[in-house]
């Protein structure tokens, strides 16, 4: 039930934005992880290369995210938030910080540590299935 609420919740992040899911995965994908090449955010969204083009220019129209030289190869192109793209953040999830700083008040620093541990061994085994053959 988890996985449906979480789903719940993108949607209607999705929607605050006023963004579709996909475009909306892909703003929260370069909040988090910063500047990435269309490859590697097409390999992120398992979507495919002719998708990612059509989000990053859906988004670019936007004002949300503008492609650049890559740094390291300057055959590759970089695609990275905006700065107008970075205040739209809080618009999405009203609340969401202060309910998160909530609930993480309720338990110990301990017992958040195991938590940590637990969430970074859900995601390690959640990457290892999403690869596998």
């Amino acid at each position: 039930m988890l996985a449906v609420r979480l789903i719940k919740l993108l949607h209607r992040m999705a929607d605050r934005s006023g963004m579709n899911p996909t475009d909306f995965q892909c703003y929260t994908l370069l909040r988090v992880a910063g500047t990435m090449t269309p490859g590697e955010i097409a390999s992120s969204l398992c979507l495919s290369t002719g998708s990612v083009t059509g989000v990053i220019d859906r988004m670019e129209a936007h004002g949300l995210v503008e492609r650049t030289r890559h740094p390291e190869d300057r055959r590759k192109v970089a695609v990275r938030l905006t700065e107008s793209a970075e205040l739209r953040a809080p618009e999405t999830a009203p609340g969401m910080r202060a309910a998160m700083t909530a609930l993480h008040e309720g338990y110990t620093n301990d017992e958040l540590a195991v938590i940590v541990d637990w969430l970074g061994r859900v995601g390690r085994t959640l990457d290892g299935l999403a690869e596998a053959p």
